[in-house]
């Protein structure tokens, strides 16, 4: 009987783990390729961006794990004693729009706010919204210690495996 659980069990995780990537040690929270980015409002000092296009985002409270790609937008607004770096940030992913080329931003570690220490050892969590649906701004998130991270960079070591599924399905 045990054998049977075993096989049951394992043929479970192998197939919940084909829907989503694997990068050990992320630093990296998004992965994107990015079709257009629009700030509010317009002008030198946005606060707020949409970013649209195909997104690789954590799995909540997870340990390296991305979801798969997906399409949609985020909706960000800056937060409160980052904007410099924030729009440092939303200026260089403005540049990338379009390109068809895939970055990473933000940072995949944060602070846990259930945590008085503020330790960081929960991911990333921020959502995907689809096109046409009604969105209320999320906080940017921390800004990744390199800033924008471009195919070249190799901060991350899955870096060009996230890229290539990003890419496959920003054709779609």
């Amino acid at each position: 009987m045990k054998p049977a659980l075993i096989l049951v069990v394992g043929t479970l995780v192998l197939s919940l783990t084909s829907t989503s990537v694997v990068a050990k040690n992320a630093t990296i929270g998004i992965y994107a390729v990015i079709d257009a980015v629009t700030f509010e409002p317009d002008g030198p000092s946005p606060n707020f961006i949409r970013i649209s296009g195909v997104f690789v985002v954590p799995v909540p409270i997870s340990s390296g794990h991305y979801k798969s790609p997906q399409r949609g937008f985020f909706y960000f607004r800056i937060p409160p004693g980052m904007e410099q770096a924030t729009r440092r940030d939303w200026s260089e992913l403005k540049t990338v729009a379009g390109t068809g080329r895939a970055v990473g931003f933000g940072q995949y570690w944060v602070s846990n706010p259930n945590d008085p220490q503020g330790n960081p050892h929960r991911s990333l969590e921020v959502r995907v919204h689809m096109d046409g649906e009604a969105a209320s701004p999320e906080v940017y998130p921390l800004p990744h210690r390199k800033g924008i991270v471009k195919a070249g960079d190799k901060e991350d070591f899955q870096f060009d495996n996230i890229v290539a599924q990003l890419q496959k399905e920003s054709r779609r």
